[in-house]
């Protein structure tokens, strides 16, 4: 089995290795959990590796998410002719689904990435019910594994079920289940970050959450620390 990095190097620790080739990854948090920078650090470990990536943003435009990453010490700008960002907008996806997987299958053909960040899906999945949910990110599951290509994809967390997704749905779509939360003993106390691995198929990777940090080199993991 082969594993990709995440250019997380306390997580690739936690999965053992990284994340096997193929797989899509649902990244679950609450606000401001680092969701998004988990998914460039995944993104622009590919592009140092030379491989086409592309990110599938419902949120920022491109300048954005460029120069969020370059706000972490990631260069995207160096590897522009490997990445490709589209910006989407999801009311105008939900008018158009069919119109849209056709759109998304052209794109995926053309670049051929083999990493794909599809961020925030929660945006999209407000619009639809649970049927509708499913379908769709059954259908986005079906276009990332056709190509080949490991994909990472972000939503908000559930705020009564803080490691469950917003709606219970990307959890069935997805080979693995990567959760952030925010920390505290008592409310007088900082926030600690938290990562924990809740799923990974076919994987022997840690079970216990462990602390990490945002600074303006990303994020970094405590491998040697327990949250008591």
């Amino acid at each position: 089995m082969k594993l990709v990095s995440t250019g997380i190097k306390g997580l690739d620790w936690m999965l053992g290795g990284g994340i096997p080739q193929g797989y899509l990854v649902s990244v679950i948090g609450s606000c401001g959990t680092g969701k998004t920078t988990l998914g460039l650090h995944f993104i622009y470990e590919g592009l140092k590796n030379g491989e086409k990536c592309l990110v599938i943003s419902f949120d920022e435009d491109e300048a954005g998410l460029i120069q969020t990453a370059e706000g972490y010490g990631m260069n995207f700008s160096a590897h522009s002719d490997d990445l490709l960002i589209v910006r989407l907008d999801a009311e105008e996806v939900k008018k158009k689904v069919e119109g849209f997987e056709d759109h998304l299958k052209r794109i995926f053909e053309t670049i051929k990435p083999l990493r794909v960040l599809i961020d925030p899906l929660t945006i999209l999945e407000t619009l639809f019910d649970d049927a509708g949910r499913y379908s769709f990110l059954a259908k986005i599951r079906g276009i990332v594994k056709a190509i080949g290509a490991t994909g990472i994809i972000t939503g908000e967390s559930n705020i009564e079920k803080p490691s469950s997704s917003k709606f219970g749905i990307m959890e069935y779509v997805s080979d693995g289940i990567i959760v952030l939360k925010t920390y505290r003993e008592n409310e007088l106390e900082e926030a600690i970050l938290s990562i924990e691995i809740i799923k990974m198929r076919r994987v022997n990777h840690q079970r216990k959450p462990r602390p990490f940090t945002i600074s303006n080199r990303g994020i970094e993991v405590f491998e040697e620390s327990e949250l008591m």
